[in-house]
């Protein structure tokens, strides 16, 4: 790093030698370093799916493409030996998977009359609602790529979207007296334990992002709150208060069916309802598509593996790079009228295992 103008603690305009060309505008380091581990400590309480991936930290100075390594099983051969004939030797196989990271960011402006009159730290309120927006999006680019495999399942014997109607339980309006079925949520574990998927023991605590905390063996599902009433009304299932270790539950899950610990938050929402996505004609006790009251809205609820999904971000200071620029004078704004606080980061996400990623694709009960 290097000052181009004040000193170390003071204020001054950054300029990172990386070559990703991090700046903080005229943040003394010191102040950057604070801002961003704000940013960090808010976002990492805040995301659900990169929970659930292979965490890994691109070092700085060190581009921007990452590579994973994936070395095949050999297969079983029964065949015998026979005495003084050499047999068949194997081969080393391997896969290897590459992504490349991407850069995002928001700024948002600010004026001398902001910061000289507002009774509130403006700075302060706008890095905290940043974090926010910077975690969210990290958790959708992140689901984006858990919902991209390629094994899918359709209620009631369908084998297209255009033609669901049904919910994940099989039914269309569920009532006390009936009795949803688990047979979608079994398919897909038969699905995962047939592709000798690994299962979930640890998941990465949200306060770290660094280190892992113990959790029951099983998959896990992520789904919308529209299906929770679906999910708890299939047979099997069970709440997190009867849970045997109940301080053992992450923040947003509602219970288990089988394997499948289901963990609900809006990021799982339904298909926009345009055309190709939305499932068969309207079908009463079921919600309507967003955009076509004639069709059922198809919900996606996804069933997966430990490290079926990598997620990488750059380490250390790195890791999010936030811009303060107060309001100065200068050619373009010779009142010294305008500023702005924004951040940068780097971040990407991909499938190392399709194979143990499973999306249902299904409708969900009109409770309301």
């Amino acid at each position: 790093m290097a000052f181009t103008a004040g000193t170390k603690g003071g204020t001054g305009t950054l300029q990172s030698t990386s070559g990703f060309g991090a700046k903080y505008g005229e943040l003394s380091d010191a102040d950057a370093f604070t801002i961003q581990k704000k940013f960090l400590v808010i976002s990492k309480k805040l995301v659900t799916m990169a929970r659930f991936a292979q965490r890994d930290t691109k070092p700085l100075h060190e581009g921007k493409d990452v590579r994973w390594r994936r070395y095949e099983r050999f297969t079983v051969d029964t065949t015998a030996l026979s005495e003084g004939v050499t047999p068949a030797s194997d081969t080393l196989q391997q896969t290897t998977i590459s992504l490349t990271l991407s850069q995002y960011g928001k700024w948002v402006p600010v004026t001398d009359v902001m910061m000289a009159l507002s009774t509130d730290p403006i700075v302060q309120q706008i890095t905290e609602r940043q974090a926010i927006q910077m975690a969210e999006t990290m958790d959708t680019l992140a689901y984006n790529v858990f919902k991209a495999g390629t094994n899918i399942i359709y209620p009631g014997g369908v084998t297209t979207r255009a033609t669901v109607v049904k919910g994940i339980g099989n039914g269309v309006a569920f009532t006390e007296a009936d009795t949803a079925d688990a047979k979608n949520i079994s398919n897909a574990v038969n699905t995962l334990e047939g592709k000798d998927a690994v299962k979930i023991s640890s998941v990465i605590k949200p306060a770290s992002l660094d280190a892992t905390e113990p959790v029951a063996e099983g998959f896990f599902g992520i789904c919308h709150p529209d299906v929770r009433g679906d999910i708890e009304a299939i047979k099997g299932f069970v709440p997190v208060e009867k849970y045997a270790n109940y301080g053992a539950v992450l923040s947003g899950e509602i219970g288990k069916v089988g394997l499948v610990r289901f963990i609900a938050t809006t990021l799982a929402t339904a298909l926009p309802g345009n055309s190709g996505e939305v499932g068969g004609s309207a079908v009463a006790g079921l919600r309507n598509a967003t955009l076509d009251a004639t069709k059922v809205a198809i919900y996606q609820t996804l069933i997966f593996a430990r490290d079926a999904v990598g997620c990488v971000s750059l380490s250390g200071q790195g890791a999010v790079t936030p811009t303060v620029v107060s309001p100065k004078p200068s050619a373009e704004d010779p009142l010294g009228q305008r500023g702005s606080v924004g951040y940068q980061y780097w971040y990407g996400c991909k499938i190392l295992q399709d194979n143990w990623l499973v999306r249902i694709e299904h409708g969900a009960s009109n409770y309301a």
